[in-house]
């Protein structure tokens, strides 16, 4: 790409957030700043070189219309009027919370009030940002080392999640793995008749709790228990061979 078009793209890009930013009452130059940058590397990581500036302006709309609708959900009037709503109560409630005897007050609540400290609550950048990074823990660490991804695909995995709205990413993210996870068992059932789930009715417990996983996190757990039983099975049928999963070697963390 050229730096022209470059240009042209980062313009356009810069516009479309603070539009998105002004619209949903977003002020804040450091807000929207952060914003033209998530919408930034959303849309620059559905390109490649030799992409048109027709695939840029498909991309900037489609990553635009996923910000649009999370910036709402932050910002939409209905959510703090029913907060509104809720704090005030009823007469009666405030009659009746004054009538109750005093609560002794903590050190910790006297601290808090002397410092006057708040906590601050995350914006949704923030939000996204932690949850896609707990995602990217466990695939770049726990996912590799239990052989359901390579380092190389575990990189592909991050950087496709950039953008995305992460649970419909978890959803698909986990629909793949599933899969490997699912060959990994019929292989080594295969190869060793049945191993520790020789049973029909164990092999369809197994099949229905890997298709039941519907976070990251609960699929990483369950291929940790089939790992387990594995190896218990391996060392009371003296075939031990500590530390491999299904042909691959893994040293998993306690």
């Amino acid at each position: 790409m050229s730096d022209q078009l470059k240009q042209m793209m980062q313009v356009n890009i810069k516009g479309r957030a603070f539009v998105i930013c002004q619209s949903h009452g977003i002020t804040d130059p450091s807000i929207m700043g952060y914003y033209v940058q998530i919408l930034e590397e959303a849309t620059m990581g559905m390109l490649n070189p030799e992409s048109s500036v027709a695939d840029f302006h498909e991309a900037l709309n489609e990553k635009a219309k996923w910000l649009e609708r999370e910036v709402g959900q932050l910002t939409d009037p209905a959510v703090s009027g029913e907060s509104d709503g809720a704090q005030e109560g009823s007469a009666e409630e405030v009659v009746a919370e004054q009538q109750e005897p005093a609560k002794p007050v903590t050190a910790h609540q006297q601290n808090k009030k002397a410092t006057g400290y708040v906590p601050e609550a995350k914006s949704m950048g923030e939000r996204l940002k932690d949850r896609r990074s707990e995602m990217e823990h466990l695939l770049l660490n726990d996912c590799v080392t239990l052989k359901l991804v390579t380092p190389k695909q575990a990189k592909k995995h991050v950087h496709e999640l950039v953008g995305r709205d992460p649970k419909k990413a978890e959803e698909d993210l986990v629909a793949n793995l599933r899969n490997a996870l699912h060959q990994q068992v019929v292989g080594f059932i295969r190869k060793h008749n049945g191993g520790p789930w020789s049973s029909a009715t164990e092999q369809t417990e197994i099949r229905m709790q890997i298709a039941s996983t519907k976070t990251l996190q609960s699929l990483v757990n369950l291929s940790k228990m089939l790992l387990s039983e594995r190896e218990e099975w391996m060392a009371k049928t003296k075939h031990s061979l500590v530390g491999r999963l299904f042909g691959g070697k893994v040293k998993l963390d306690k």
